[in-house]
């Protein structure tokens, strides 16, 4: 399945944000594993949801996004927000998506 027909269908089914708990079975573990991949910056979060649109991307790139959240952890400096403001969100989706 490409990239953008996973995104398109996981839209469509989960909208563009979730519960933390629907995260979790999507990506088959915990609620608190949710918690920690949007701590570490492997997940997005909007308020307390998660960004479908991380969902799919951390599917898509595990192996790379895994090796990052390890590297900020282990360079503390080099760490980035992971939350995105409410306006920034729907700033984000009104935006067009390239087909």
């Amino acid at each position: 399945m490409a990239v953008s027909d996973r995104m398109n269908d996981m839209l469509e089914r989960y909208g563009e944000v979730c519960p933390q708990i629907k995260a979790a079975q999507i990506l088959s573990v915990s609620p608190r594993t949710i918690m920690r991949m949007a701590d570490d910056g492997r997940l997005r979060r909007v308020g307390s949801h998660i960004d479908v649109r991380s969902i799919c991307h951390y599917i898509e790139n595990d192996q790379e996004m895994n090796f990052r959240a390890r590297y900020r952890k282990r360079y503390p400096a080099l760490r980035d927000d992971s939350t995105i403001a409410d306006g920034e969100f729907y700033a984000a989706s009104r935006k067009k998506r390239a087909h």
